[in-house]
């Protein structure tokens, strides 16, 4: 019994492979949820028939294959393809998405060679034809290894040779400084790692989702950062220079995606004020 609790402990870790559905035909959708449905360790998180509001959505959500229409109003397929590669470098949850491409013109096969899509296919399709392409799909998400499979397998191992190799897991990297010809990891204000590896391997080998160059030696990691100035990045208990504006796009874009203007107030303390007031008037009365 603990061997099968064990078991079904590490496949609860194993999330499914997320799946988002495009296309301006519902029925289309309705078709591709349902073969989604039938098919072991996907699941679909995300279908809509409006193309305009998946443009928006995949800002923010975490796919790992995307069946997309090109035939639609407003904004077609071609428009998402063209702006899928900054959509990603802004979203790390659709950062090595897989495209499936399913449309009703036999013209736009060429082009998908061009946007590197995992599969294409005419519609109307049959489900032997689905298989085919999320088998292809499937395939590419399993080569990129177990850190796709499990969030907490994303991680370095550090250490002398010949010595125990100690865990480093990336979320508790704050930043990266070069050194020389070695890389410093930093933990805190305070704590850091050296290691043999030059500042642009380091950065190389770090997830491109959730670290960014700020500086010449210096890239952090974007889940730390808790405020930006013109020169500054702001992490907890540590100020880091900020590189001239415009060098870095990759940081300057992923900040502007993200920001939103207003004036901060904190009202919850002006109304906690008057509810008290008013229950100190009726008190008196």
């Amino acid at each position: 019994m603990d061997t099968i609790k064990k078991i079904l402990k590490q496949e609860g870790r194993l999330h499914k492979i997320r799946v988002g559905i495009v296309d301006d035909d519902p029925h289309v959708v309705d078709d591709l949820k349902r073969y989604v449905d039938l098919t072991d360790g996907v699941e679909c998180v995300y279908a809509t028939s409006n193309p305009k509001e998946a443009l928006v959505a995949l800002r923010r959500l975490k796919l790992d294959i995307l069946f997309l229409d090109i035939e639609m109003p407003i904004v077609g397929g071609l428009d998402i393809l063209g702006q899928l590669e900054s959509l990603k470098r802004g979203n790390a949850g659709i950062a090595n998405l897989q495209v499936i491409v399913c449309s009703t013109n036999r013209e736009v096969g060429d082009k998908m060679f061009h946007y590197e899509v995992t599969d294409y296919f005419l519609k109307p399709f049959e489900q032997e034809r689905y298989y085919k392409a999320i088998d292809r799909a499937k395939k590419n998400i399993q080569q990129y290894g177990l850190n796709n499979l499990n969030e907490e397998n994303k991680c370095f191992f550090y250490g002398e040779r010949g010595s125990v190799k100690k865990r480093l897991n990336y979320d508790e990297i704050r930043y990266i400084e070069a050194k020389n010809n070695q890389t410093r990891m930093w933990m805190d204000d305070k704590t850091f790692i050296e290691v043999n590896e030059s500042f642009g391997n380091m950065l190389a080998l770090l997830p491109k989702a959730s670290f960014a160059q700020v500086h010449r030696s210096i890239a952090v990691s974007l889940r730390h950062v808790v405020g930006v100035t013109a020169h500054h990045v702001l992490l907890p208990e540590i100020e880091i220079n900020r590189g001239e504006k415009g060098k870095y796009k990759y940081f300057d874009e992923w900040i502007e995606q993200n920001s939103i203007s207003g004036k901060f107030q904190i009202h919850g303390i002006a109304r906690d004020q008057k509810v008290s007031k008013n229950k100190n008037k009726k008190n008196t009365m």
